[in-house]
């Protein structure tokens, strides 16, 4: 039977996530209908389809695939009989590894998969292609890439890092999300970075110091403002990867939206205290909009078709209309206004205060304010995920959470709070003008960027804080987005993926498919890579019990797992400090236990959970330097009522 390979996001220390009925369904009767499947190779024929399965390296295709190489992953799916693609599916997948000289075995390969549909915590493959990678911009100047699933150590991991020719001055995302453009002031250029590869492309020079940047909805421009000897803003075809035109617009900090239909382009010029107003089709200037005071920020919305600048000064929101070329009306908020945003709706936006400690929310489809929230700190930017505002503060650890649902009512808007980290942002010597905060891409969690304790925290909704935090290796972080690395059709029938193999070896890709209802594993190997850092612990640990085993509430469980000394050939660790800890996910039920030895580096620890729920247990050996976040972890599953005989 294929073991499993333990590892687990940190978004799995949630409650237990509950079976749908169609999920049961589908898993029983993949499980127990017979095989009818014609393998060849890489190829199965099955269901009226032919799959057809590749794993490559992404920076030498024709070479043998290598530990430690970003790959990709790839599956044609084409009519049996026609020969023609087919479209539209929806593939989930696991890579796990195979025990050397073992092939996948049909039963275990639906074992595997039945397990992962499920959704259980804690019971996780050791690569996800359902999932995310956090993309960090650092200070230093680099990207690193972390993979959000914790390792068969228990730590996060780095994929890579992308080394930059400047530092950061702001970033941003390609319209269909396969590449992210960095803008460096220092080189006076934007550099192309591919997140499929997560390798550096073109560096493109855009003019004298470019500060911001964004790209038009349906992508073909990415716009930057540049405050040099030019000021004013250099258009970039993202196609084509280079310079389309230089439009001067005035002097400052420029801040800039397109418009939903991409037609209008409005840029600030701070010190000239005007908004120009640009011709995308022609790229031509057409006119400037006066300010009172300071144009401090601006953006757009597509349900009201108006654009909205934020007068630091004044206090007051012009509402411009791009396509008449007038201001259609003025909000009156309060002096210190900064950063604004809209809704992802369109119907409200979000100016925060830092000077009045507030942010203020008017609705857009009457241009007048509806709420003065208080919030502490000195707020500076805010970011939505789909149910709330999340809020940063310059002069604190904390982020509070505004409730979406809650704005435009005529009841109390619902404010919450969690720290993230020790240290405020303005502890940081660098900070930028991009997002602190990145949502997820399967669930309602978020990534939050503090550059105060250069660290990376996790969050999800609904909890009291992190659920924890990635490291990222000594850089200070600026900013962050997520690669969402899911299955995608990139063709007519060709669905891809990128991975990371982290260890020469035996892997099986584990395929399932709702409509028509199959699962296919596919094996491959990855080859010894020499130019691969080993990094091994000082002990290995084998568990004898099963990662997500189910025992019955107020049943006594037992752990059995072997430790070996790996820099004494493997030899049984004799050691007397080995403990374990165990707690209820979300973080509940916290016990340490002392471990039996049994001998021959075999270890034993029973418990009696008295409350359902996924059981989290992290052994750790101190005089090794192992603490719980070393070793791997695993993981039962407590049911009440009983639904078998104990631990497996």
């Amino acid at each position: 039977m294929t073991p499993f390979f333990k590892s687990n996001r940190v978004r799995e220390l949630a409650p237990i996530v509950a079976m749908a009925a169609g999920v049961v369904l589908f898993v029983a009767f993949l499980y127990f209908r017979p095989d009818s499947s014609v393998v060849t190779g890489d190829s199965v024929t099955r269901e009226g389809l032919r799959i057809d399965f590749s794993i490559t390296s992404v920076i030498e295709p024709d070479s043998p695939l290598k530990a430690g190489e970003i790959a990709q992953v790839s599956l044609k799916f084409t009519d049996s009989t026609t020969g023609k693609p087919v479209t539209g599916l929806l593939p989930a997948a696991w890579i796990d590894p195979l025990r050397d000289g073992t092939k996948s075995e049909p039963e275990a390969c639906r074992r595997s998969a039945a397990t992962y549909l499920s959704g259980f915590v804690g019971i996780r493959p050791m690569i996800d292609l359902n999932s995310y990678y956090i993309v960090v911009l650092n200070a230093d100047p680099s990207i690193a890439v972390i993979d959000p699933i914790i390792g068969v150590r228990g730590i996060t991991k780095l994929l890579t890092q992308v080394i930059l020719p400047g530092p950061p001055e702001d970033w941003a995302r390609s319209a269909d999300e396969k590449q992210v453009y960095v803008a460096m002031s220092s080189v006076n250029a934007v550099s192309f970075v591919d997140l499929d590869t997560f390798r550096i492309g073109k560096t493109v020079k855009v003019g004298e110091r470019p500060s911001r940047i964004m790209v038009q909805p349906d992508g073909r421009y990415a716009w930057v403002g540049t405050t040099g000897a030019k000021p004013g803003v250099t258009v970039v075809d993202t196609e084509k990867q280079e310079v389309k035109a230089h439009i001067e617009t005035g002097k400052g900090h420029h801040e800039l939206v397109v418009t939903s239909d991409n037609r209008f382009a409005l840029v600030t010029n701070r010190d000239d205290r005007t908004v120009s107003l640009i011709n995308v089709r022609q790229l031509k200037k057409t006119d400037d909009f006066a300010l009172k005071g300071i144009p401090i920020s601006l953006a757009y919305s597509a349900l009201s078709e108006a654009a909205y600048v934020a007068d630091g000064e004044t206090g007051e929101v012009l509402v411009l209309d791009p396509e008449a070329g007038k201001v259609r009306a003025t909000i009156q908020l309060e002096p210190g206004l900064g950063p604004m945003r809209i809704t992802p709706d369109g119907r409200f936006g979000f100016v925060v205060n830092p000077a009045k400690d507030a942010v203020f929310v008017f609705d857009t489809a009457n241009n007048t304010q509806v709420h003065r929230i208080d919030i502490k700190g000195e707020p500076f930017q805010i970011v939505f995920s789909r149910a709330y505002g999340f809020v940063r503060s310059l002069s604190n650890n904390t982020v509070s959470m505004i409730r979406l649902a809650d704005i435009g009512g005529t009841g109390q808007v619902t404010v919450s709070q969690f720290e993230a980290g020790d240290r405020p942002p303005k502890d940081s010597p660098f900070l930028l003008p991009s997002d602190l905060f990145a949502t997820a891409v399967t669930e309602a969690s978020t990534i939050v960027v503090s550059p105060g304790d250069a660290n990376v925290f996790y969050y999800m909704e609904g909890m009291n804080a992190p659920m924890g935090s990635f490291g990222n290796y000594g850089h200070r972080p600026l900013s962050a987005i997520v690669a969402d690395r899911t299955i995608k059709e990139a063709a007519p029938g060709e669905y891809i993926s990128t991975v990371k193999i982290p260890a020469d070896g035996n892997y099986q890709m584990i395929l399932t498919l709702d409509s028509p209802q199959l699962i296919e594993c596919f094996d491959f190997a990855a080859a010894i890579n020499p130019n691969l850092a080993r990094d091994e612990l000082p002990l290995r640990i084998a568990y004898e019990t099963r990662s997500g085993a189910l025992t019955p509430t107020g049943q006594e469980a037992k752990i059995r797992f072997t430790l070996n000394d790996t820099a004494k050939n493997g030899a049984p660790y004799s050691g007397d400090d080995v403990t374990v800890l165990t707690f209820r996910a979300p973080g509940q039920d916290r016990t340490e236990h002392k471990v039996k030895s049994l001998g021959d580096g075999k270890f034993e620890f029973a418990f009696t959970p008295n409350t359902s729920g996924a059981y989290y247990i992290y052994p750790s050996v101190r005089s090794q330097g192992l603490d719980y976040s070393k070793l791997a972890f695993i993981t039962i599953i407590v049911q009440d009522p009983p639904s078998g005989g104990g631990v497996q």
